[in-house]
């Protein structure tokens, strides 16, 4: 039987980098697949996704990252799938690794705005972000819709945050194709 794959995502700064990083070494054996590196192979990496080639972009790495998390899943490693993926997003990982009979799952880590702002400017010392672009990607993870039982609260200390999702995700919370009380 494939190990699972866990898609950790949330707005840029929510700690998904950490938390996953965490959630591998509470998983073993498990390999942490940041999604950034696949996009590091393109010159330019982080196209906008509402252009034409930003969004064509976007779906082949996420389709190639789904194919190589579902690879690791079926070698017997658990996929912690770090990511901003949005839940249609997460629904392709599921249909690509669903062929293999990979089961997946996805937490959104939702913080507040300012928290988020907060982490950022800690982080990345090159200047702060675009507030317009930070605040855009902030809010297409406010409403999951049906979707919302996936979200976990990233507003405290990484380790507590890793611990919640990892309770969530043994618990069965997070599986993709598993009826929720929200769905």
């Amino acid at each position: 039987m494939p190990a699972p794959v866990l898609i950790v995502s949330g707005c840029s700064a929510v700690g998904k980098s950490t938390v996953s990083r965490l959630l591998a070494g509470a998983v073993t054996p498990s390999v942490h697949l940041p999604i950034d590196h696949f996009l590091r192979f393109f010159d330019d990496p982080f196209p906008d996704p509402g252009s034409r080639e930003g969004a064509r972009r976007y779906e082949i790495v996420g389709a190639a990252a789904a194919a190589a998390a579902a690879q690791f899943a079926l070698g017997g490693y658990a996929v912690i799938l770090d990511s901003p993926m949005f839940p249609e997003g997460a629904d392709g990982v599921a249909l690509i690794c669903g062929r293999r009979d990979v089961r997946v799952h996805y937490a959104v880590l939702r913080a507040s705005l300012d928290t988020c702002l907060e982490r950022s400017r800690r982080r990345d010392t090159d200047g702060p972000p675009d507030l317009r672009e930070f605040r855009s990607l902030h809010a297409k993870f406010v409403d999951l819709g049906h979707r919302e039982a996936h979200a976990i609260d990233a507003s405290g200390p990484a380790r507590q945050v890793a611990d919640a999702v990892l309770s969530a995700f043994r618990e069965g919370r997070l599986a993709f194709g598993q009826k929720t009380s929200n769905q």
